[in-house]
């Protein structure tokens, strides 16, 4: 197992999120996990621009798949000031949750839960960063946040479009 993965790595995204969930406070295992479930954003964007209403649509959501990747990005920074060794974020070939499951045809309905994780992911991110006693770190996790909410908020353009073209 390639040392960019976390010892522990749960069967699949939903449980891994679960797990994520329930922490107060993201250890460096934590932090690996999350790199996995953040990258596995980009290609479930990417899949959701593929059956966008239109390309101003596309381009929104593929925008959040690409700020995931980033937020990856920003971890690895994170796992690197608290362990002072190099890491690399696994590509999505070595990423267990890189594949997107079957999506629905899109609907108003299945954004806005896309939506409403993405808010959740900002409240998740906020709870690490006040639990993160390292003010860098903290930082990190606090952007990676703001950024889930302005996902969010693109889903919901992505939506108003969807129903004015219905």
């Amino acid at each position: 197992m390639s040392a960019s993965l976390p010892n522990d790595l749960p069967q699949d995204f939903s449980t891994a999120f679960q797990k994520l969930l329930a922490r107060e406070r993201l250890d460096v295992e934590d932090m690996k996990l999350m790199v996995l479930l953040e990258t596995a954003g980009d290609p479930l964007y990417q899949k959701l621009a593929e059956m966008a209403p239109n390309e101003e649509a596309a381009e929104l959501l593929r925008q959040n798949g690409r700020e995931e990747t980033a937020h990856a990005h920003r971890l690895k920074k994170a796992i690197e000031i608290l362990t002072g060794q190099s890491y690399e974020v696994p590509d999505l070939a070595e990423n267990p949750y890189a594949e997107p499951p079957p999506l629905p045809d899109m609907s108003a309905e299945m954004l806005r839960g896309v939506a409403s994780a993405e808010e959740g992911g900002d409240a998740m991110y906020q709870r690490y960063a006040e639990n993160e006693p390292n003010a860098d770190v903290a930082e990190l996790l606090r952007q990676n946040g703001r950024e889930e909410l302005r996902h969010g908020q693109r889903v919901e353009r992505v939506i108003a479009m969807l129903e004015k073209s219905a």
